[in-house]
């Protein structure tokens, strides 16, 4: 029978346990950091689009609307010089 203090036994429990290996949870957070990176990355693009695509939208909307109003006042200028005309 081999003698081995009670410590050396103690010592030993962990030795081959990968639940404590510092490396490996280094590498798992890496791993989390870079998939949280990327999505935050491509949400910012997916905005950035959003809001260059909102910005064309509203000065389409309006010029159309300066558009209409122009039309409008051309047709009330005409109307009020029938009108006076009268």
């Amino acid at each position: 029978m081999t003698s081995s203090s009670p410590q050396q036994n103690i010592d030993e429990t962990y030795e081959n346990d990968d639940w404590f290996d510092i490396d490996q949870y280094k590498k798992a957070a890496q791993v989390a950091y870079d998939f949280s990176l990327g999505k935050m990355e491509k949400q910012g693009e997916e905005e950035r689009e959003t809001i260059g695509k909102g910005g064309s939208e509203q000065r389409a909307t309006d010029l159309q609307k300066q558009q209409f109003s122009q039309k409008d006042e051309e047709r009330d200028y005409k109307q009020s010089q029938k009108a006076y005309r009268f």
